[in-house]
């Protein structure tokens, strides 16, 4: 373990850690560390102190980096601000100590139930050192907060591995040991358990009555011979984690299926050593080869459901062809800087995102928007990491590395999105926690009451064994989780991602639709079409005006300086800029002040209209067009004409929201006139025009206050406030900073119809949610009197079981073969 004195020792063990070397044996020797007690920056009393405590701490060892394959997202620091915490001398350990924190992304393989992932989760957060721990059954993905000076990674590992689960860099392709293991096993027990019940349904029926009591208990010997495989090989590992949970003071499902098993089986035993005919090795044997394959099934099921999820990851993987010096270099993608050239031959996918420096591509963009048809791609044009290159030479220029790419990002927020979980799996969540010790407790109790009422200890006995095995929580434990993770994979197969699973229960009900005009409802792929001067030179204005929108990032203004600089016009330089949000600039250059945006703008600035202005700009904005006013020396002097259409699919949208009841309106910082156009041509119900970002979350409160349930599609940088407001925020478009974008869901496309899919998948997985928490716990309620009761006997109870997984199984499965109504 390695104390901080100060934060001067943080960031020297932070600086040593990150580099290629990684930590020495003691960083308090290296040549850093010294240069910073002489330069001041870690005080020499506090570093002498600290050289005193080197015999009292071990050091550590340079295993303490973390292995470079030990995570798919690189371990990063979550320091954020360094200098200020330098400046506090008073800062406590805890806060230099969290400064140091990494994050370990690894798969574990082996996880049979839910029950497994809570297991593993409580033990990682018991260790020193670890901050936070996330285990994902569905997704076998474990995502780790952790200290690298009090833990290591090896460590994390190991002590997973110490649970009989396999822990691996998410990177490595999954190990099908466990998938062939469960399969031999399931094989082995099937097969035998079959014997077993042919030999149990000859004693039941009597047809051994001619040899006798004493041959026909011969027959027992022989159940027994046959089922012992099955209980301590076919069951072997429901047994051992079954007992290391009770080692770590846990009790799982694990351990109610094997108490019941060893119940079973040792009962038997005795039955057949005092010769009686009355054994249940059957019961001990089926159980086991029904629990091994409901979790066949389960398998199967999870890897169908997250089998688009997985292939993300292994997309993720490839390695870059970098171009360097006339020869081809592998390395990772991590490794890529921007501006480095590379090459990708057909068959192969771009491994980081980039731009087409020269050639022709025809590129699958499938795994990112989930559309398959080919795109067509030349020079200058994007291309996103994963993207499949089917035909053509092209050579690129790398825009970011590969840890920062769409499909990184993508990675990153679906991991999230599967560590989210929904009000329904938390109450489960609640439930399980305490269902296995109450049924355990059920069980004896029922025991206990059954002995006192004076029922045979065998039949007392056996119906404790019914109550374990019939109440055996595994249809809940599952019936959640594998909906949310069927409605991610579901909604990541066609190009949406959900990042805030939280969300779909609320899009279920949602009762207004609100669409952001510009490039969303729109193209947003504006054009100068005309300049209105009546008393100016056309292009001296574009001139002036585009001087002035230099500094400028909005799309219009870029629109307008790359007008004029296609007519080789001198900009001026620009003396002052001032910015007036969703209104427009104020700005002065050598030809004095500019004023340039929206009509409100002119009004506030006290500006005045002629007429003539005024009215042929009312025509324009009346035809769909978007208008920028210009202005100088105290009065308007004309304005820009833009040109914008509504995307393909956009009044179809509208058309079936409407149809099923959901008011849509159209929202926009243009003009009223432009806007209403607009929301004419779309079929909305309502508009409203010249609202700046905080007017739009205006409007969504003011729907809110009604008891309206809104869901709003915009630009997920720009409308974050009013996305984020919103009950159910949509942003549309495959973007490069997914991660920064304010929204519960992603349409990695321009499809408007993606959006209505988006709310019917709610729809459904919401239902299927829903369905299999009823019929879990319906099940659960009825089946635990029944087995008191006697009516079933333990095979029977198993076989209950085995169908309630089974349906649920099936029942979340109906999502992923969802299909849209417009597909059918």
């Amino acid at each position: 373990m390695v104390n901080f004195c100060c934060p001067g020792c943080m960031y020297v063990f932070q600086i040593l850690y990150n580099s290629p070397g990684g930590v020495p044996e003691d960083y308090r020797n290296t040549e850093l560390y010294k240069a910073c007690v002489t330069a001041g920056l870690i005080p020499s009393g506090d570093a002498e102190k600290m050289a005193n405590e080197r015999e009292k701490s071990p050091p550590l060892s340079r295993q303490a980096s973390p292995p470079h394959h030990s995570s798919l997202i690189t371990p990063h620091s979550s320091l954020l601000t360094p200098h200020s915490s330098l400046l506090t001398p008073h800062a406590s350990q805890t806060a230099i100590e969290e400064g140091l924190s990494q994050e370990l992304s690894i798969r574990i393989e082996g996880m049979w139930c839910v029950a497994c992932s809570w297991l593993i989760e409580q033990l990682v957060r018991k260790m020193d050192g670890v901050l936070s721990a996330g285990i994902y059954f569905f997704s076998d993905i474990a995502q780790i907060k952790y200290m690298p000076h009090l833990v290591q990674p090896q460590a994390i590992i190991e002590n997973i591995s110490r649970l009989g689960y396999k822990a691996s860099s998410v990177e490595s392709a999954p190990d099908s040991d466990q998938s062939r293991s469960l399969v031999v096993r399931l094989g082995i027990s099937a097969i035998l358990s079959m014997n077993i019940m042919m030999i149990s349904f000859a004693l039941w029926a009597g047809f051994f009555e001619q040899v006798g009591q004493e041959g026909a208990a011969l027959f027992s010997y022989t159940l027994w011979v046959i089922a012992t495989p099955v209980v301590f090989f076919g069951g072997w590992p429901i047994l051992r984690r079954a007992f290391l949970g009770v080692r770590h003071r846990t009790a799982t499902m694990d351990a109610l299926v094997a108490i019941s098993v060893l119940s079973a089986y040792f009962y038997s035993v005795a039955a057949m050593l005092r010769g009686s005919l009355h054994v249940y090795f059957d019961t001990a044997s089926m159980l086991v080869t029904l629990i091994l394959l409901g979790r066949f099934i389960e398998l199967r099921a999870k890897e169908k459901v997250s089998h688009t999820i997985t292939a993300l990851f292994h997309a993720a993987r490839g390695k870059v062809r970098i171009l360097k010096d006339g020869r081809q270099i592998w390395t990772p993608s991590g490794n890529v800087s921007r501006g480095d050239l590379f090459l990708v031959f057909p068959g192969e996918r771009v491994p980081v995102d980039g731009r087409i420096l020269s050639g022709e591509a025809v590129m699958d963009e499938s795994i990112i928007s989930g559309e398959s048809r080919p795109v067509s791609k030349g020079p200058g044009a994007d291309v996103s990491a994963g993207s499949l290159l089917l035909n053509g030479e092209a050579r690129f220029e790398a825009d970011r590395p590969g840890s920062e790419s769409s499909l990184s990002q993508i990675i990153t927020l679906i991991q999230e999105a599967l560590s989210t979980k929904n009000s329904f799996e938390l109450f489960a969540d609640r439930i399980m926690r305490f269902l296995v010790p109450a049924v355990l407790a059920l069980a004896v109790f029922i025991l206990i009451f059954l002995l006192i009422s004076s029922v045979p200890a065998d039949e007392a006995l056996l119906r404790m064994l019914t109550v374990l095995v019939i109440t055996c929580p595994c249809a809940l434990g599952i019936a959640t989780p594998l909906a949310r993770v069927a409605a991610i994979a579901r909604a990541r197969a066609s190009g949406i991602l959900i990042r805030n699973p939280v969300a779909l229960e609320r899009a279920d009900r949602i009762d207004v639709m609100i669409f952001d005009k510009t490039g969303t409802l729109t193209e947003g792929s504006y054009t100068l079409r005309h300049t209105v001067t009546p008393d100016s030179n056309a292009a001296d204005a574009l001139r002036r005006v585009a001087s002035a929108e230099v500094k400028s990032d909005h799309f219009l203004a870029r629109e307008i300086v790359k007008a004029a600089r296609l007519q080789s016009l001198e900009l001026e330089e620009v003396l002052s800029f001032e910015p007036r949000e969703g209104l427009g600039i104020i700005a002065r250059t050598n030809s004095g002040e500019v004023i340039a945006g929206s009509g409100k703008l002119m009004l506030n600035q006290g500006l005045e209209f002629s007429d003539e202005l005024r009215g042929r700009a009312h025509a324009f904005e009346a035809d769909g067009s978007t208008i920028v006013f210009f202005a100088w020396e105290g009065l308007v002097r004309g304005f820009f004409v833009f040109g914008d259409r509504l995307r393909e699919n956009a009044t179809e949208i509208i058309s079936r929201l409407r149809s099923e009841g959901i008011s849509v309106w159209v929202v926009s910082g243009d003009s009223e006139e432009t806007t209403r156009t607009i929301a004419l041509q779309a079929g909305a119900d309502n508009f409203a025009g010249q609202k700046r970002p905080q007017d739009k979350v205006k409007i969504i409160e003011e729907l809110h206050a009604q008891g309206k349930r809104v869901a709003m599609a915009g630009d997920g940088i720009n409308d974050a406030a009013a996305l984020a407001c919103a009950d159910f925020g949509i942003t549309l478009g495959p973007g490069a900073n997914l991660i920064r974008e304010c929204s519960d869901a992603a349409i990695l496309g321009d499809d408007l119809l993606k959006i209505g899919e988006l709310i019917e998948l709610s729809r459904f997985s919401f239902k299927i949610t829903r369905q299999n928490l009823f019929f879990s716990f319906l099940y659960n309620i009825l089946g635990i009197p029944i087995a008191a009761a006697g009516i079933l006997n333990p095979l029977i109870a198993a076989f209950a079981m085995f169908a309630s997984s089974v349906s649920v199984i099936w029942n979340a499965s109906r999502i992923s073969r969802f299909k849209i109504a417009s597909q059918d």
